[in-house]
């Protein structure tokens, strides 16, 4: 199983967060929901990275609120080593890259279970405090 280091952006506005739809053409987790998220480049901050991601995904700026600690998540694409951010947009005029994703909602986090999210996705709304844990 291979591993990768990626970015999340947990993107909030107002009391609503964003979740994106991935390109049924993506060769991880298509059509699955998620908050913002990509690669780091060649030396490229963490910090540097979300926001990067953040402008490109869906056209807004943004400024990080919070980091997370690191999750470590598995599915059947690999190993996922993931910095999540929590970061906060004045606007919510989402122009999303249609290369990437396919459609967006502004969600209260209380309704992220009924998306089909990727894995992972709960617990970063956990670490920051945007959903509690009733699972666990």
């Amino acid at each position: 199983m291979k591993t990768y280091a990626a970015v999340v952006g947990i993107i909030k506005f107002d009391d609503k967060i964003l979740l994106l739809k991935r390109n049924g053409d993506r060769t991880t987790s298509p059509n699955m929901w998620q908050g913002v998220s990509g690669a780091l480049k060649e030396r490229e901050a963490a910090e540097d990275a979300v926001l990067r991601e953040v402008k490109e995904e869906t056209g807004l700026d943004g400024r990080i609120v919070r980091a997370g600690d690191i999750i470590d998540v598995s599915d059947e694409f690999g190993r996922w080593i993931v910095i999540p951010f929590l970061v906060s947009v004045d606007s919510d005029d989402v122009k999303i890259d249609e290369n990437e994703h396919t459609e967006f909602r502004w969600i209260s986090p209380a309704y992220v279970d009924d998306f089909d999210c990727v894995v992972g996705t709960r617990k970063e709304l956990v670490v920051f405090g945007l959903l509690t844990d009733k699972r666990s």
